[in-house]
């Protein structure tokens, strides 16, 4: 229960940074007593004691100093001892529209030593160097409007038992933008950011490995946020953060709070890029000239959409990594996007808002069991896959279609697709290659033989089938129903 006190305390201090109403004025002893105040009126009582957080006049600017290395011994258990914590200095100037400029740079370390999950010493020290930011503040949602974010090199570590993870970086940077929404009373977010240099070594008496990438790159927007009442949320839970259980008029207003808050926003969307990408293990190294995450979500609750996608390009293996008769089907490109439509995200929600907390039980055997199975409506389900590629030296595929069934029957499945394949005649021609070495592989070479007679031949100069698959499983290509 201390380490999470630790973790609401330090949640809470970046909540509440910039509660008072601001508006341009004069800096004054008497204003920097007041924004003391507002800033600690959030934080555990034990914290506002300890001087946590103190403000002076500075100038025409406010300094604020978050003393953090008052909080080492706080919250010490014997599952964890924060051991150092760096202090922190902000400069706040009031500006139009109630909004205040925060500008400030910090060296940053922190370290602490504990017990995992599994009851096994551990420890976690991180340092950042430089962080610089500049932005626009809104403490009526507590939360930065615009800004601009750096810092310099940074570093992680933590150790498990036998198990050590380290991880460090050159620098990053993180822009932030923002706009009104489309309804009333709502924001639409956009940030952008790149982490240069990034490496990570995992130590493990099984399987140690280490991942590298030249840069790693984001960029991620939300629209449709109810920033104020999603703020209301914030501080109703922070004010109660300290609590074991809430009583039942709490839980209720919790609810009411986040029926308020929903929907959290209409879509959110994020795009995770790597350059040149390594992963190295005892068995040889794997890299990718570039590599990308990609996923999406949007539409209303009850029918919300959410769609992924995974690529990679110049993808290369050390050798003996494979052998080399195999060696010329290994992809070097892959391009997957898949996506989910319709699921009712609403009706879980609903089951868990309308559960009694004040059960031991809150929710019944079959409520439970209904919990997952409501998203689906109907238990249908729709998976599409979109315009998917996976190239090699012996094959270039492009695949699309979707995948329909029902969760009451998991066996019965609706499968339509296209592929398109060019230069097939080179891919049988690996094929039986490889058939000369592995006669299993004759199988699948005299299968592509029949394939190849029933496709059609696009514009481009691809071939192409049109492949469905019907809940018995019998076969349709191009037209053409399989005797089996």
């Amino acid at each position: 229960m201390r380490l999470n006190l630790a973790t609401a305390s330090a949640v809470a201090i970046a909540a509440a940074m910039f509660q008072q109403p601001a508006r341009a004025a004069d800096v004054s002893p008497e204003g920097a007593q007041a924004l003391q105040g507002s800033l600690t009126k959030m934080l555990p009582e034990k914290l506002v004691e300890k001087g946590v957080v103190s403000v002076t006049p500075q100038g025409d600017t406010y300094q604020i100093l978050y003393d953090l290395p008052k909080l080492i011994g706080l919250y010490d258990s014997p599952d964890f001892s924060l051991k150092q914590i760096s202090p922190m200095t902000l400069f706040a100037t009031p500006a139009d529209g109630g909004l205040w400029q925060i500008k400030g740079t910090n060296d940053f370390a922190l370290s602490s030593t504990g017990k995992d999950l599994e009851g096994r010493a551990s420890t976690f020290s991180s340092t950042i160097s430089k962080m610089a930011y500049s932005g626009l503040f809104d403490p009526a949602i507590s939360y930065f409007r615009s800004g601009d974010f750096t810092s310099g090199a940074g570093t992680i570590s933590t150790t498990a038992g036998p198990e050590k993870m380290d991880a460090s970086f050159a620098g990053m940077n993180y822009t932030l933008s923002s706009v009104a929404g489309a309804a009333a009373d709502t924001l639409d977010f956009r940030g952008s950011g790149s982490m240069a240099s990034f490496k990570q070594t995992i130590a493990t008496p099984q399987s140690p490995f280490e991942f590298s990438a030249e840069s790693v790159d984001i960029d991620a927007g939300a629209a449709g946020i109810n920033a104020r009442k999603l703020h209301d949320l914030l501080t109703f839970i922070m004010d109660r953060a300290d609590k074991r259980k809430l009583e039942p008029a709490e839980i209720e207003q919790l609810k009411g709070q986040m029926r308020a808050a929903l929907p959290f926003f209409t879509s959110f969307d994020e795009t995770i890029g790597l350059r040149k990408a390594r992963v190295s293990t005892e068995q040889g190294d794997v890299s990718a000239a570039s590599a990308s995450y990609m996923m999406k979500a949007g539409g209303p609750l009850e029918a919300t959409e959410i769609a992924f996608g995974f690529g990679a390009a110049e993808v290369s293996l050390a050798p003996g990594m494979v052998p080399p008769i195999y060696a010329p089907f290994v992809p070097t490109v892959t391009d997957m996007q898949i996506s989910v439509p319709n699921l009712n995200l609403k009706a879980p929600i609903d089951i868990m808002l309308n559960a009694d907390y004040t059960k031991e039980k809150p929710l019944s055997d079959a409520e439970s069991a209904a919990l997952g199975l409501s998203v689906f409506p109907g238990g249908a389900y729709t998976v599409n896959i979109g315009k998917s590629v996976v190239k090699a030296p012996s094959y270039d595929l492009e695949i699309s279609g979707k995948v329909t069934g029902t969760l009451m029957a998991p066996d019965r499945v609706q499968v339509d697709t296209v592929i398109l394949a060019r230069d097939f005649d080179k891919t049988m021609a690996a094929v039986q290659e490889l058939g000369r070495a592995d006669p299993k592989v004759m199988q699948v070479f005299l299968g592509m033989t029949m394939v190849k007679g029933l496709a059609k031949t696009d514009a481009d100069g691809r071939a192409r089938w049109e492949v469905s698959v019907d809940p018995n499983r019998k076969v349709t290509i191009n037209g053409n129903r399989l005797p089996f």
